[in-house]
């Protein structure tokens, strides 16, 4: 009966986007005849409509597309039946909703990627989250969700792996912000804590299903950079509510926490990443995830660093600045050097947007930090590419402490809240024992 119901669901979803895209396509026709009897001073008629719409259902590409768009349906159902219902599967009857629930989500990431423009390099999406159209679609994914649930124990993290995927991926996809930066929506937090407990439970919970199992630290990757990367936005403007303590939330010994305790996590899925192949493949063959937990991790790095400088730890003996510099040249040769990465694998605009992330997240002041007054040597800093991307756009040769301190103020005002002057002073002083 299970199965039954849930190919009845399937077979409603699609023919209601049938409805949906053909309807228009019919539409826009039958307007386009409308015009074109306009403009040649004809009367519309009864007659003249149905001979459009006749004339449309003979034509072949559109006899073709009709076709087309059921076989795809078809051949989709069969194929994650194949894959979902094959015996070393766990609980096939939950999945046979999932099948459903993968559909609705498919028609959600188009319409998430349909982008209208809005002038100024702004633009709106078609389903953008928490708007009229992408409410409807969450309901409707609540819905399977609680049918998936019913056969899947409380105890098992599949659950938390479907929750992911349905509620929180696109989410996650597109950093996805409630608000703007001077009036943030207060359902940005329930987002942030629901994708840590949602990390923390796939990586904790045992997953019966095999292949759920070794897919299930892909999400948390993620997640991550979405969690990471807004870590001072999530604290500062809803747990703070106070714009000049931007980054002074890691003070906090409650915000702080969250960090050093997600940093725990994703340093976890790291090592699994290194000693579990069939972990190793699943990231292999998502590469893109693989470079935004890179990211991550100099993310959560660097603000330990933060942490410790504002709280006058020495940084230059600290394990913090050593894994910082680690990430980078691993980070590094990932994207640069071994010509066998996963990172090749990626789209021309996908290898952009990490490069991008890498140079944003590795190539930051605490870089500065580490070579400048630490004197930390960096693996391929004699490398052309990093070296002048580091010198037109990044950081200059510092020539005296005041250049330093400069920069350090234009890139994220780092002075503010970091107590540089004090190593600066021991740099110079070990320079002046030096040139005695």
């Amino acid at each position: 009966m299970v199965y039954i119901e849930s190919f009845v669901y399937y077979i409603a979803v699609v023919l209601f986007m049938f409805v949906v895209i053909f309807g228009s396509i019919v539409l826009l026709y039958m307007l386009f005849g409308q015009i074109k009897l306009f403009w040649a001073n004809e009367d519309l008629t009864l007659k003249r409509e149905k001979e459009f719409l006749y004339k449309l259902i003979k034509n072949r590409f559109f006899k073709l597309t009709l076709l087309a768009y059921f076989a795809t349906f078809a051949f989709f159902y069969v194929n994650q039946s194949i894959n979902y219902f094959s015996n070393d599967r766990a609980y096939p009857k939950a999945k046979a909703y999932a099948i459903v629930a993968n559909t609705v989500f498919l028609w959600q990431s188009i319409g998430v990627n349909i982008k209208i423009n809005r002038g100024f390099g702004s633009y709106y999406r078609l389903v953008q989250p928490e708007n009229d159209l992408d409410n409807k679609i969450q309901k409707i994914q609540t819905f399977l969700l609680n049918k998936i649930y019913q056969f899947i124990p409380k105890e098992d993290g599949e659950r938390e792996f479907w929750y992911y995927r349905y509620k929180q991926l696109y989410v996650a996809k597109i950093r996805y912000k409630p608000g703007n930066i001077h009036n943030p929506h207060p359902r940005f937090t329930k987002i942030m804590d629901e994708m840590y407990d949602t990390s923390y439970k796939l990586f904790n919970k045992p997953i019966k299903d095999r292949i759920i199992d070794k897919q299930r630290y892909l999400p948390i990757a993620q997640m991550s950079y979405y969690l990471k990367s807004n870590m001072s936005y999530y604290a500062t403007y809803v747990k703070l509510k106070n714009l000049d303590k931007l980054f002074e939330f890691l003070d906090n010994k409650t915000l702080f926490q969250i960090n050093i305790d997600y940093m725990n996590l994703l340093d976890k899925v790291y090592k699994k990443i290194q000693t579990d192949k069939k972990v190793a493949k699943e990231f292999n063959d998502n590469p893109y995830s693989f470079g935004l937990l890179y990211s991550s991790l100099l993310y959560g790095v660097g603000h330990n660093i933060i942490h410790n400088s504002h709280n006058e730890i020495n940084l230059c003996i600290s394990k913090e600045i050593k894994a910082f510099v680690n990430l980078v040249e691993k980070f590094y040769s990932w994207v640069f050097r071994d010509i066998n990465s996963s990172f090749h694998k990626l789209s021309q605009k996908e290898q952009r947007q990490i490069k991008q992330l890498y140079f944003f997240n590795a190539i930051s002041i605490n870089y500065g930090v580490a070579t400048y007054l630490c004197d930390i040597p960096i693996k391929y800093k004699d490398d052309r590419r990093l070296f002048k991307y580091m010198d037109t756009k990044i950081l200059p040769i510092y020539k005296n402490n005041e250049e330093f301190l400069d920069i350090a103020v234009t890139m994220n005002d780092f002075v503010a809240f970091a107590k540089l002057e004090k190593l600066l002073n021991k740099k110079n002083q070990k320079n002046s024992t030096k040139d005695k």
